[in-house]
């Protein structure tokens, strides 16, 4: 053989093993790079899976501290208020937190209660269930403190169980002890796999079999077909796997590294061909140092993650370029889904946030109910008291003014909690007639001791005739809430304008209103104005002002219900509020009312003169002795003759028993063993005529059909002696010379 044709040969192995070198050296770097790349990645979806799923977890240990942190539980564990699980625990209240089940028991691990929810109604947990909690309320026992808590996984039947623990305490009291544990547990079944994926964005599935990877909580497998998957594995609190997820993620990165390969390849194979014709540099210039340079870029991204590298170089249109494009489309799909993710994290914040106001406003909305009976009674008695002691007295007597101011203070407070009663209820306002400037007056004098700091009130009444129909408590608390947020805008100090204008609906007399005054029916109507010189109100905030528990006030400074609860007030008085402001000039608002209808529909209450009674019987039915004997002696005084019973069995067994033709029977509504509409009800089949007032603290409790068909009046504690003696004398046949009793 010739030496060139050796020449030729040796050039054309070394060319040969260079092109079959360059073809596997290109094959394993890129296949390596990108294999390692997809390893690291399927690891971060693992890990994101696991946190998850430890979010969910961490949302619900957040639902069970908030129970039994809470007063009425520990009351219940105590033994107390048996009605609380029918109460708290029902299966659509369940179902919005997400609970499946529920177990609570006493401070010596005695299971009390144990439910389960089903589709429409809470069932007991089944006993397979019990067992495989019961070990953790004896970790909670064991930890002695009342403010022990416990998260973990529970593999129960191949089902996935989020399990929550918390020891029961009355978080109010600084010295409170254990009083109970509570357990909430929450079933990872089909549905909630199916949002899981959704969040993950890529099919995940469960598995129940021993992962065999001591101390990895997330590891690839590549199967066969090509489907590769992730395991993540779920251990309980004492580190024990307890389950896998299952996470196939997107193949694209891998196919495109794998067609990248082969293009090597093919690049490598033309290389050697064209190496005889001096392409063997071209081919290192135009394709490894690509390839170099762009597995440099994806290592600096794999190491420094997609959120901190900045973007791949494209150099290029050719595959390569598009390889790069791919993977920097791929970077930006991630740091929008961490975007997402973290938007979604604020607004899940915002809700909870927003969920505590609402829970806050739930619990002082019970609150006012379970109090306003027993607050009611004793107003009631305390009225009827002063009543009796101001008409002992003459009318020149120095105490006759000490109690008339008593008997006004007792009407604010009967006011007060009306209000709060409408704001728990959203019940309506109790309308009467009355000048609007003399409301003010008294808000005007209520608030300059304090409330308003050291600014200045200035008053201008524009009109003549200022009656509208309103709650005078409702009205009064709107006003003092404006009032007040205009002297916080101004730092305590400056002038406050209030005025009072008459407007013409739809032409508004050419006085300027705000854009919630169009939705105004045409009429006549009052607008008060409340205006400060305060920094105005910024133009972005205005569509939010009255919102409920947006405020614009330092955290612990305002609740964000002020102006929410005084829109919800001028709505039910069939008016509107609304602002006018400009950056830097102040704000003013403005509530609009119509002006009295001055009909029937809302009459002035008199004090009828002399005896009201005339002797006529009454039988008076009320729990309360304090009640009983100041209303007594009051309708005694006006010539009734009063018979006392302490609840609706006493009353039916006089009623029945006696003979006596009782000519009107008033009742309260909340008594033991009967109540006032029992009682109605047993008389009524009873087949007697005689007319049945209700005066009770409660009567929002009360269906409206029994109101309109047992009950000759309704009235509301506490009430008005005069109120109490015209209603009576109206429910009453006028009495017969014959039936006067003397």
């Amino acid at each position: 053989m010739k030496l060139q044709h050796r020449a030729w040969l040796l050039v054309l192995m070394i060319v040969g093993l260079a092109a079959v070198g360059a073809m596997f050296g290109a094959r394993y770097i890129v296949s390596d790079s990108f294999r390692q790349l997809e390893i690291e990645q399927v690891e971060r979806e693992g890990e994101r899976a696991r946190r998850l799923l430890a979010q969910q977890l961490g949302a619900l240990q957040a639902t069970v501290q908030d129970y039994a942190w809470w007063a009425d539980t520990a009351a219940f564990a105590a033994g107390e208020n048996p009605s609380f699980p029918a109460d708290n625990f029902a299966a659509d209240s369940l179902a919005s937190l997400r609970v499946s089940d529920v177990l609570l028991s006493s401070a010596k691990g005695e299971v009390i209660t144990a439910l389960s929810r089903g589709d429409a109604s809470m069932d007991p947990l089944p006993p397979q269930r019990v067992a495989a909690f019961a070990p953790l309320l004896d970790q909670l026992k064991a930890a002695a403190d009342p403010r022990a808590t416990l998260t973990t996984y529970l593999s129960i039947d191949r089902q996935l169980w989020l399990v929550a623990g918390a020891a029961i305490h009355d978080s109010g009291r600084e010295d409170a002890s254990t009083a109970g544990f509570l357990l909430m547990a929450r079933h990872f079944d089909q549905a909630e796999l199916a949002g899981f994926s959704d969040v993950l964005m890529m099919p995940v599935g469960l598995s129940f079999d021993d992962p065999g990877h001591a101390g990895v909580h997330a590891h690839p497998v590549f199967l066969d077909h090509g489907d590769d998957q992730v395991h993540a594995v779920i251990t309980d609190h004492a580190g024990r796997p307890v389950a896998e997820l299952l996470l196939t993620p997107d193949r694209r990165l891998a196919e495109a590294a794998s067609s990248l390969a082969w293009t090597g390849m093919g690049l490598a194979l033309l290389a050697g061909l064209l190496a005889l014709m001096v392409l063997v540099p071209m081919l290192d210039r135009l394709l490894l140092r690509r390839l170099q340079d762009l597995h440099g870029d994806v290592k600096t991204l794999s190491e420094k993650g997609p959120l901190v590298a900045g973007p791949i170089a494209v150099r290029g249109q050719d595959e390569i370029g598009q390889l790069a494009e791919s993977i920097n489309a791929l970077v930006e799909r991630v740091r929008q889904d961490h975007e997402s993710q973290r938007e979604a994290f604020a607004r899940q914040e915002v809700l909870q946030a927003q969920l505590a106001q609402s829970q806050k406003t739930e619990a002082l909305g019970r609150l006012t109910g379970g109090i306003a009976h027993d607050f009611n009674n004793s107003l009631a008695a305390i009225t009827g008291w002063v009543r009796l002691a101001a008409e002992d007295l003459d009318d020149g007597h120095p105490s006759q003014e000490a109690l008339q101011q008593a008997q006004k203070a007792m009407r604010y407070a009967d006011g007060l909690m009306r209000q709060l009663l409408a704001f728990g209820r959203q019940a309506p306002p109790k309308l009467r007639r009355l000048h609007w400037t003399s409301l003010i007056e008294e808000t005007r004098q209520l608030v300059a001791s304090g409330l308003t700091r050291n600014c200045e009130l200035v008053v201008d009444y524009g009109v003549d005739d200022d009656e509208v129909d309103a709650d005078p408590t409702q009205l009064q608390q709107v006003m003092v809430n404006l009032l007040i947020n205009a002297a916080d805008a101004m730092q305590g100090k400056g002038r406050i304008a209030i005025r009072l204008q008459a407007v013409t609906q739809p032409s508004a007399s050419g006085i300027r209103l705000p854009d919630e005054f169009l939705v105004l029916p045409a009429g006549n109507y009052l607008v008060l104005s409340i205006e400060d010189e305060g920094p105005g109100i910024p133009v972005e905030l205005r569509q939010r002002l009255f919102e409920p528990f947006y405020t614009t006030k330092p955290k612990g400074k305002g609740t964000g219900l002020g102006l929410s609860v005084a829109q919800g007030i001028v709505a039910r008085h069939h008016g509107t509020i609304g602002v006018l402001s400009e950056p830097g000039q102040g704000a003013c608002f403005m509530v609009g009312l119509p002006v009295s209808r001055r009909d029937s529909a809302i009459p002035a209450i008199t004090s009828p003169g002399g005896l009201a009674g005339e002797g006529r019987r009454v039988l008076f039915v009320d729990d309360d002795q304090l009640v009983r004997h100041a209303w007594s002696a009051l309708l005694e005084r006006k010539g009734w003759q009063v018979t006392r019973a302490r609840d609706g069995e006493e009353a039916w067994a006089q009623f029945s028993q006696t003979g006596k033709q009782w000519d009107v029977v008033l009742t309260d509504q909340s008594m033991p063993r009967l109540d006032g509409v029992g009682l109605a009800t047993r008389i009524r089949e009873a087949g007697a005529k005689t007319p049945i007032v209700l005066m009770s603290g409660h009567v929002n409790e009360v269906p409206a059909d029994a109101l309109q068909g047992l009950f000759a009046s309704v009235m509301h504690k506490p009430v008005e002696a005069a109120e109490l003696e015209r209603v009576l004398r109206s429910v009453v046949a006028p009495v017969s010379p014959q039936d006067t009793v003397s």
